[in-house]
């Protein structure tokens, strides 16, 4: 027996105290199949968040439209921070690795060590983003989290400033060039309710700047708005040491009060109302081959309002996603994101499939333990809505 605990050294501590037990692995064709098998994959209710909401959305909504998600407000933070996020489709809420207080700060009890991350990316038509998050554990039962992310074009050219008669185009100027800026900032904190219960929550404070009228020198105004006060909240909890089910509620108490900048004295004001996001997910870990495997779901639900009011459109936007431990140094990754269920998978069929366009997602993850303990680096490619064009992401993460 000390030989087999010898051997096993690295596993759990609970694992050491009971006797290793040899088990029996099906040859050749066989062992593949169990390998595979979805109810090994599945059981334990991996992917129950997103059949339910799906029940719920062809019971309850009425026809909805394409994209129609994306015309909400605050649509800029919607999308994945991360690689190790994006690779997976987005689908990391029940459990995410790093930017804890962007993805669900109920987990942030749960650290053992300390996490830092920083990484950039590139989207269609040449827009750059970045990211970066600090998360730590304050013993016994907080955890606290920053979370940074910057979206935006810093070049916008080929800018021109035109006069019409009728429909003619009489006059043209060139203007200079100018830029979007979208930031958002995010301070997060969780306490352990029990050894599986957990909750969080998180404030964010945003700034956008945007390109709004040209003016007679030919340079171009800006309107810029900073809000601070949104809430996220969430909960988090362990139904086995392979199941993590989670539920939160994002933007809270968001609001965007926009004066629209502009050349003379028309200045127009903009109340933007932020709608909640709805958020249930799940994680759950399995064996592939012998090789860890982690699957994720989550389902964003569109339902309310910033006022609480029906938004008369409820859409459920569904990511899936998966990791698995390919070797020791390298973790691959690959999953479906925006996947929309709307009433229209009942009410209008073909329209829904017309629009039918989610994102597909790969990556991987590549260990740097030999020169740096805890770090790794992670990349991902991401398709857009349109299939016009593919978001690139890199990011460092180490723990310590």
């Amino acid at each position: 027996m000390a030989k087999s605990y010898l051997r096993n050294k690295n596993m759990r501590a609970s694992s050491l105290m009971t006797p290793a037990v040899k088990s029996y692995r099906p040859e050749g064709t066989d062992r593949l199949l169990a390998a595979v098998s979805p109810a090994k994959i599945f059981s334990g209710g991996g992917i129950i968040a997103a059949v339910l909401m799906t029940v719920f959305v062809i019971a309850a909504c009425k026809p909805s439209y394409a994209s129609w998600e994306a015309g909400l407000p605050g649509v800029i933070f919607r999308l994945p921070a991360g690689a190790w996020a994006s690779g997976m489709g987005g689908a990391v809420s029940a459990e995410p690795e790093y930017m804890l207080s962007w993805y669900n700060p109920a987990q942030l009890p749960f650290l053992r060590d300390r996490r830092a991350s920083a990484g950039a990316g590139i989207r269609p038509l040449g827009r750059p983003e970045a990211w970066a998050s600090y998360d730590f554990r304050v013993p016994p039962r907080v955890g606290m989290g920053l979370s940074f992310v910057y979206r935006g074009d810093p070049f916008l050219n080929g800018l021109y400033d035109g006069y019409y008669t009728g429909s003619e185009v009489s006059e043209e100027h060139k203007l200079k060039a100018a830029a979007w800026t979208a930031l958002s900032l995010k301070v997060g904190a969780g306490y352990l309710v029990s050894r599986r219960w957990s909750a969080g929550g998180s404030i964010a404070v945003e700034y956008q700047s945007l390109p709004t009228a040209p003016a007679p020198d030919g340079s171009i105004l800006a309107t810029t708005i900073t809000s601070i006060g949104a809430l996220d909240i969430a909960a988090a909890y362990k139904v086995t040491p392979g199941l993590t089910l989670s539920a939160s509620v994002k933007n809270l108490l968001a609001r965007n009060d926009w004066t629209i900048r502009s050349y003379g004295d028309y200045s127009p004001a903009i109340e933007e109302v932020v709608p909640p996001v709805f958020t249930l997910s799940s994680t759950h870990k399995a064996k592939l081959l012998d090789k860890e495997l982690v699957w994720g779901a989550d389902a964003e639900v569109y339902l309310i309002d910033g006022n609480g009011e029906y938004l008369g459109n409820p859409q459920v936007l569904i990511a899936a996603g998966a990791k698995w431990m390919f070797t020791d140094d390298i973790v691959l990754r690959a999953g479906l994101a925006d996947i929309g269920l709307s009433g229209d998978i009942v009410w209008d069929r073909s329209g829904y499939w017309g629009a039918f366009s989610p994102r597909l997602t790969a990556g991987f993850s590549y260990s740097l333990s030999k020169w740096m303990k805890g770090a790794f680096v992670n990349y991902a490619l991401m398709t857009d809505r349109v299939w016009a064009g593919v978001d690139q992401q890199f990011d460092i993460t180490v723990s310590f």
